[in-house]
């Protein structure tokens, strides 16, 4: 009996030493990137930073359409909104496969209505020139980049204000060039509530203005 009792402990203590090894080597799975693969740290792009244009939270903007001085309108439908990750390490450590992932999330868009084409990438971290957190639009061969702060910043040197073209009043607008910095080619007015309401194409010598 005595031997029999003397087996069981230590088998019992056997099996709690197997168990607490096991236990230590899950920790260590969980705290070491598995097969040299990455732990990444995934920024998304906020609510307030999706709310500087309506596109990526207003129905309403799934459909737009723009009229053209000489009488044309174009019109587009969303058709697709996908996410894509711009990844650098998080360390300056050239062994380190730990990165931070940044968000961009993109509008596509079909015309149903007239000739040309409308696009929209909102991205987080990716900079263009001296611009960080960008907005980009295209509208048929025109480019917007700015800032997402600089929507509705009071501050900034191009804030309009109130602007009011063809009886239609726009409040808290700000205007951009073509590429940030052209403005010989296109000229883009934006707002919170409306994203490009009012482009002045200098090249092909047409002005749209958003319908809504």
């Amino acid at each position: 009996m005595f031997v029999k009792l003397l087996k069981m402990k230590t088998t019992t203590k056997l099996l709690s030493i197997l168990l607490l090894i096991m236990l230590l080597q899950s920790c260590d799975k969980d705290t070491v990137p598995f097969n040299n693969v990455p732990l990444n740290t995934y920024y998304y792009l906020t609510a307030w930073q999706l709310n500087q244009t309506p596109y990526f939270t207003n129905k309403a903007f799934d459909t737009i359409s723009f009229a053209s001085d000489k009488g044309d309108t174009l019109t587009v439908v969303k058709t697709k909104t996908d996410t894509t990750w711009y990844c650098e390490r998080s360390s300056t450590n050239p062994s380190s496969n730990i990165q931070n992932c940044y968000q961009t999330i993109h509008n596509t868009y079909s015309t149903i209505k007239g000739v040309g084409s409308f696009d929209v990438k909102h991205s987080r971290k990716i900079s263009y020139k001296d611009l960080t957190n960008i907005i980009q639009i295209k509208f048929n061969n025109c480019f917007f980049y700015e800032g997402d702060n600089a929507i509705n910043d009071i501050t900034h040197p191009r804030f309009l204000g109130k602007i009011n073209i063809n009886n239609k009043t726009f409040f808290k607008t700000m205007y951009s060039y073509d590429n940030y910095s052209d403005s010989l080619t296109s000229i883009f007015n934006i707002n919170i509530d409306y994203g490009v309401f009012f482009i002045d194409d200098k090249i092909n010598n047409l002005k749209y203005l958003i319908t809504k």
